[in-house]
């Protein structure tokens, strides 16, 4: 732990003495908050730490009523106009708590969360660093249906590549990206959609945010990372998106999903019974623009594995999302965002094969 302590403070963060840190942690990661607050104290940064529990969490979704979960927490927004740099650490121990909550409720609170921390947060450019490994529980395996000890092990072993290797092959793919206007995308089976990303600009995600990052407003981390992910243009996806990678949910897992666009809206949505329970959350979501595609995603880390919970860093992985993606320079804006994995996808950007049966290909 304290080697990943340092790792979060001084390489992706770039803690400075006159930083401001809040760490955001669970009881089961309480051990690791600790030590990232010794290491900003090292350094000379001032540290808060602020404590969630499954239960708290619980009662805060269950009690409150619709209209208390959309207005922004005063405590939230005075943290985020306070912090220049914040650390997530996992989130629930067991996330069979998800199950108890309606739709409407984790909505309501989406809404709320966006008005009091992330339009700040962009605006005072806070980074903001999640770390995986905190997300690997027992119970969560088990609601998941992972095996603990592959996938702690898998976490582990992805979250030590190092940021430099993640960085090069990202640059190299981004370079790719940002000069391509047409992306094609089949999978030999249902899947065959089209769009633009002509414009749009290109993000690295590799685990580091440098000033590069700060200026373009990439703002956020994760830990292991390794992804390169842009914005679509919001109008231009036609075709259809079959996703077959079991994608954990809410404390569900989702195995089959289906999309069909036109003009880039989603006209067609089916998939199996959890498919239909995330369908139930999304139309009681906000934002207007909430059925536009979103992003285009595609992984880079060689030693993360499919079928956990980090489906988008997995190299070769093609991955699309819906809703939200001003943060990577798209038009849509509070709109409940949702992204799935293609297992063996086949990718070419104007017309140029990129990824193929899910291996990357990089010159």
């Amino acid at each position: 732990m304290p080697k990943l302590a340092a790792n979060i403070v001084r390489s992706c963060l770039r803690i400075r003495p006159d930083d401001n840190v809040t760490i955001f942690f669970y009881p089961h990661t309480t051990e690791l908050a600790e030590d990232i607050a010794e290491e900003c104290f090292r350094i000379g940064a001032d540290v808060n730490l602020s404590a969630y529990t499954d239960r708290f969490y619980e009662s805060y979704m269950k009690i409150l009523p619709e209209e208390s979960l959309r207005k922004p927490s005063v405590f939230c927004r005075a943290l985020t106009e306070v912090s220049t740099a914040e650390v997530w650490l996992g989130g629930l121990y067991d996330p069979a708590v998800f199950r108890r909550i309606p739709p409407e409720k984790t909505a309501a609170a989406d809404e709320g969360e966006s008005l009091a921390h992330l339009a700040i947060a962009r605006e005072r450019k806070v980074r903001s660093v999640f770390v995986s490994m905190s997300a690997v529980t027992r119970p969560r395996a088990k609601a998941y249906g992972f095996s603990f000890p592959r996938w702690q092990k898998m976490m582990t072993a992805a979250s030590s590549v190092p940021a430099t290797k993640l960085a090069a092959d990202g640059k190299r793919l981004a370079a790719l990206l940002g000069t391509a206007e047409h992306v094609h995308v089949t999978d030999g089976g249902e899947t065959d959609i089209e769009f633009s990303i002509r414009g749009r600009k290109p993000f690295i995600f590799d685990a580091v945010v440098d000033d590069e990052d700060i200026a373009m407003g990439a703002l956020d981390a994760v830990i292991p990372g390794g992804v390169v992910a842009i914005s679509a243009v919001e109008d231009s996806a036609n075709g259809i998106v079959s996703f077959d990678v079991p994608q954990a949910w809410a404390g569900r897992t989702i195995r089959k999903l289906r999309w069909e666009f036109r003009n880039g809206r989603i006209v067609s949505w089916s998939g199996d019974k959890n498919a239909e329970v995330l369908h139930n959350a999304w139309e009681k979501g906000v934002g207007a623009d909430k059925d536009r595609i979103g992003s285009l995603s595609i992984g880079l880390n060689p030693k993360a594995e499919l079928g956990f919970l980090q489906n988008p860093i997995v190299r070769g992985a093609v991955s699309i999302a819906t809703g939200a993606n001003d943060d990577l320079g798209g038009a849509t804006k509070m709109a409940f965002p949702h992204q799935q994995t293609l297992r063996a996808a086949n990718l070419s950007l104007d017309g140029k094969p990129v990824v193929k049966a899910g291996k990357l290909l990089l010159p």
